[in-house]
């Protein structure tokens, strides 16, 4: 069966990305951190086996400047409309008329996002209509359905902390089958940022292979100038 993997990302530019890192370490070095976490999951999923990969930028300007987050085992596509909802309902709408019967978002820039959940994701699709992973602050982090209904998307407050709730709820209503891959964290401000750290570190203890090296460099740098 086809299947279609895709991330959101945005241009990384001071002041429009991570404004809650941007309060404690500043609108410039929370746009490093934002590219360097997206070149680093853009490197890692450009290996995962699926017959499509997308990468959904904002604006729609972004283009040249988000390209240069990926290679080119990505296809760039402008998001459309306005907000989360408009911009998954118009991926999965691609993926529909392309014949692509499963489809998988990534939603959050979180670098340590196991892949094997992923392929979970793509997996549980084979026997229900949609996959979410919920944040450990009720949000989601991933989306996948492998059905045309987008109205499940659609008027929901995607940036409050009880979106995972209301797709429960709206999946429940609408009588569609759901399946989970397990929680996961966010990086969006100062607790995150440290959990990431921390986290980051004993992954390069113990040598895996997935450890995402630039956002590991960066953030060791920004300890030490935050040191000096």
């Amino acid at each position: 069966m086809s299947a279609l993997f895709a991330m959101l990302a945005r241009k990384p530019e001071p002041g429009k990305v991570k404004p809650g890192l941007a309060e404690c370490l500043g609108a410039p070095a929370a746009a490093k951190v934002y590219r360097s976490c997206m070149m680093d999951l853009c490197e890692r999923f450009a290996r995962l086996s699926v017959p499509a990969r997308v990468l959904a930028y904002a604006p729609r300007g972004a283009r040249k400047a988000v390209s240069l987050l990926a290679s080119r085992q990505w296809r760039l596509m402008a998001q459309e409309g306005a907000g989360t909802g408009q911009a998954l309902a118009g991926l999965f709408e691609y993926a529909w008329r392309m014949g692509l019967q499963r489809t998988v978002v990534l939603l959050s820039d979180c670098p340590t996002v196991p892949s094997e959940f992923i392929i979970d994701a793509f997996d549980r699709l084979l026997v229900v209509d949609v996959v979410l992973g919920p944040t450990t602050d009720g949000r989601v982090y991933l989306v996948g359905m492998s059905l045309e209904r987008p109205e499940l998307l659609m008027g929901i407050d995607w940036e409050g902390t009880e979106v995972f709730d209301a797709l429960v709820d709206r999946i429940d209503a609408f009588g569609l089958v759901l399946g989970l891959v397990p929680h996961w964290y966010e990086v969006e401000d100062r607790a995150g940022l440290d959990r990431l750290a921390s986290h980051l570190r004993a992954l390069a203890l113990m040598g895996d292979e997935e450890l995402p090296r630039r956002t590991q460099m960066l953030l060791e740098r920004l300890r030490l100038a935050e040191g000096e």
